[in-house]
């Protein structure tokens, strides 16, 4: 950030630039012709505008992690989300960020470019794109201020007392910036005067007030959610990271038992994880080392402790799918193909089969599917009862850590074929229950 008089006689020279630009452009740029719509700018790129400028110690605000993920990779997946081709950041090179930057932006089909001072942009930007610019230190939840950029072209505000306070820039009298913009590409090349170490995002700002860039208000309902932050230094970036995997991990579903413990478990633990560099994979993974150790434990007959360890494998996998929430929820990625649950959830049930046949008396002219009726009825029965009874208590009948233990409980008094019909059967008559409800509900 350049100093206070520093950054004043920059908006000197920027309050300048009317009478030499501005009055020349004024037949051709009005607030009216150019912000009617808001898919002016569309014919060229939509251009990201990122920076890594500022220090904090011995590195950039920009560069500080929430979630084992520096603020401007937490930008850069909300200019991707936004569609931009092209994203800029005003860098130095040798940055440690930038290959992280680079291979995001690049996977997602767009060209990256470090630049190292504002004058570095103007080569990158046409008059017919459009840019959208990142306070350095924002850190916004995806769902707020996407609609309000594509709204159309505006400078992002907020109550000024509000603004000041959070450490948000001054716009006017009653405003404060609230670290976002959408402008015309044109309004770069007016940037070409001033010193090529200006923060690139105040001076732009500053450019767009006066060029007639409208400003949108923030609603209360946005700030008051407390979604809205500028991170300066390593205190608020652990302060807002608490909250930040608080509420990526919430949702409206219903929760069973270990689903809600696995959720605990990832907000205490998950922010130490992450920056440990382990994440949703390397959890599921020690899921699936469980799921493989409690089939070693099986096989040597040690039944009991392998519906255990299955049980805790099963709640790696569930907290695992949090990881992935997280993650997408974040930098705005797209769902796998395939749901990762449902991966997880085949490879429990094949696990819990074979523990149950495994364990199964021997009986005389028993074969291996008069062995594994019992247990293949009690997966499915699980499965299918889950799917007709409302949410709220379907997570109990498909909780398979609740099942796994349960089975433990029966194989260690040695009464484990008898659990496995009871529960098969409890499941069962839960079912017919959730079904005649639902006839009973169904108007004829």
């Amino acid at each position: 950030m350049i100093s206070p008089p520093a950054e004043a006689g920059l908006y000197t020279a920027v309050s300048n630039l009317p009478a030499i630009r501005l009055a020349a452009a004024a037949p051709s740029f009005t607030s009216l012709d150019l912000f009617r719509d808001g898919t002016l700018g569309r014919a060229g790129l939509r251009i990201a505008l990122l920076s890594l400028v500022e220090p904090t110690g011995s590195i950039r605000v920009g560069a500080l992690r929430v979630g084992a993920m520096s603020l401007v990779r937490h930008q850069l997946g909300l200019a991707l989300a936004l569609g931009c081709e092209r994203v800029i950041c005003v860098a130095a090179s040798s940055d440690p960020e930038m290959p992280i930057l680079r291979d995001a932006a690049e996977d997602a089909g767009a060209s990256f470019h470090a630049v190292p001072g504002v004058r570095g942009m103007l080569g990158l930007v046409s008059v017919a794109d459009e840019v959208v610019a990142f306070a350095e230190g924002l850190l916004v939840w995806p769902e707020l201020i996407l609609p309000l950029i594509e709204a159309g072209p505006c400078i992002l505000a907020q109550p000024v007392e509000r603004g000041l306070a959070a450490g948000f820039e001054r716009l006017d009298a009653a405003h404060a910036s609230a670290g976002a913009m959408r402008v015309p590409g044109r309004l770069i090349e007016r940037l070409a005067p001033l010193p090529d170490d200006a923060d690139p995002y105040s001076i732009l700002q500053r450019v767009a007030l006066q060029s007639g860039v409208p400003q949108r208000l923030l609603g209360e309902d946005v700030l008051a959610a407390g979604r809205w932050q500028l991170v300066r230094g390593e205190e608020d970036a652990h302060a807002v990271e608490v909250a930040w995997f608080r509420q990526h991990t919430l949702g409206d579903e219903a929760l069973g038992p270990t689903a809600r413990l696995a959720r605990r478990g990832v907000r205490v633990i998950g922010p130490a994880l992450l920056h440990a560099g382990s994440g949703g994979t390397v959890v599921a993974m020690a899921g699936g080392v469980l799921a493989g150790l409690g089939l070693v434990m099986g096989w040597f007959s040690l039944v009991a402790t392998g519906f255990v360890l299955a049980a805790g494998a099963w709640a790696l996998f569930l907290s695992a799918s949090l990881f992935g929430r997280v993650e997408r929820r974040s930098m705005r990625l797209a769902r796998p193909s395939v749901e990762p649950m449902l991966i997880y959830a085949a490879t429990l049930d094949v696990v819990l089969a074979l523990l149950m046949v495994w364990s199964q008396t021997d009986r005389a002219g028993a074969g291996l599917g008069h062995r594994a009726f019992a247990p293949v009825m009690l997966l499915g029965l699980m499965r299918l009862v889950g799917r007709v009874m409302p949410r709220a208590r379907a997570v109990w009948v498909e909780d398979r850590a609740l099942l796994a233990l349960v089975l433990a409980g029966g194989a260690l008094m040695g009464w484990l074929d008898g659990t496995i019909l009871t529960v098969a059967a409890v499941i069962l008559g839960v079912g017919l229950h959730a079904v005649r409800s639902l006839v009973q509900l169904t108007p004829p």
